[in-house]
């Protein structure tokens, strides 16, 4: 039983290595930046006038504030985004998706969707996928439970 169970554990683990190590590959191919990166591009490009605070999209990707800054260093560089300061009075930033950033975004996205459907989902039924994502969104939620 044991042993079962830490099969069905290394599947998952193996699942998410192979998915991001591929998905890194791509993007790196298609973007020319890392994957990490382009999930910031992402979700600003999803977000209301292409524009997120720092806060807000930390807590989004789940990543540190140092793997942030160094990421948002490295677009702002690019041109992919640019920093500004928020509307309210404080020290708070938000990331702003440039039209350089958007056009990538565009380009790369459905090149990910092609993967995501003919290699990483096929074979796999409507109800498969549905369940793969309730299982999934369980998991995150787990994981958001946990303490810092």
């Amino acid at each position: 039983m044991l042993q079962e169970r830490r099969e069905d554990w290394q599947s998952l683990v193996i699942l998410a290595h192979l998915v991001e190590a591929e998905l890194d590959r791509q993007t790196r191919r298609d973007a020319g930046i890392p994957h990490s990166h382009f999930k910031v591009l992402a979700l600003l490009a999803g977000a209301d006038q292409h524009t997120m605070g720092l806060t807000r999209l930390s807590r989004a990707l789940r990543f540190h504030k140092s793997r942030l800054s160094h990421a948002l260093r490295s677009l702002e560089a690019d041109g992919l985004l640019r920093r500004e300061d928020t509307p309210e009075k404080g020290r708070a930033y938000q990331a702003v998706l440039t039209r350089r950033g958007l056009d990538l975004v565009e380009r790369v996205l459905p090149l990910q969707d092609v993967f995501a459907w003919d290699t990483a989902l096929a074979g796999l039924s409507a109800t498969e996928v549905t369940q793969l994502r309730t299982i999934a969104e369980r998991i995150i939620a787990n994981l958001d439970d946990q303490p810092e």
